[in-house]
């Protein structure tokens, strides 16, 4: 169940493309070897009420959280986050490089006693090849 959601700052979505952004990051985790394809899940939202830095007007951030289920130890949460790191700043830099901007990343590991997850017809659609039409 690993799913990546990233929040951003009010203008960002003008400046860079977060539709691809979250496609690549999408794709990193599933060449991660670490998460089965059927559990990815990736989401952008914007912070629609956001102070940033300074205040300028031309301040912008990126927040990653990625979660993860308990299993894997703190070295393999590291990999992914150094990998999911890397493949955000070479996708958001061409776009933002030069403009102040702030990137951050967590992996947060889901508690099992307290997660529900077992309606999930998604593994099932991709051993198949469906497209859900």
């Amino acid at each position: 169940m690993p799913h990546l959601r990233f929040e951003y700052s009010p203008g960002l979505e003008d400046i860079a493309d977060l539709p691809a952004f979250a496609q690549a990051m999408r794709a990193a985790m599933a060449d991660s070897g670490v998460f089965q394809t059927g559990g990815i899940r990736v989401r952008g939202f914007r912070a629609d009420v956001a102070a940033v830095a300074d205040g300028g007007a031309d301040r912008h951030f990126l927040d990653i959280q990625v979660r993860m289920g308990a299993g894997r130890g703190a070295e393999v949460r590291a990999q992914v986050a150094d990998a999911l790191y890397a493949e955000a700043v070479a996708v958001l830099e061409p776009a933002l490089a030069g403009r102040p901007f702030a990137l951050s990343l967590e992996v947060i590991e889901i508690d099992p006693g307290t997660s529900r997850k077992s309606w999930n017809t998604l593994h099932d659609a991709v051993a198949g090849g469906q497209d859900g039409a």
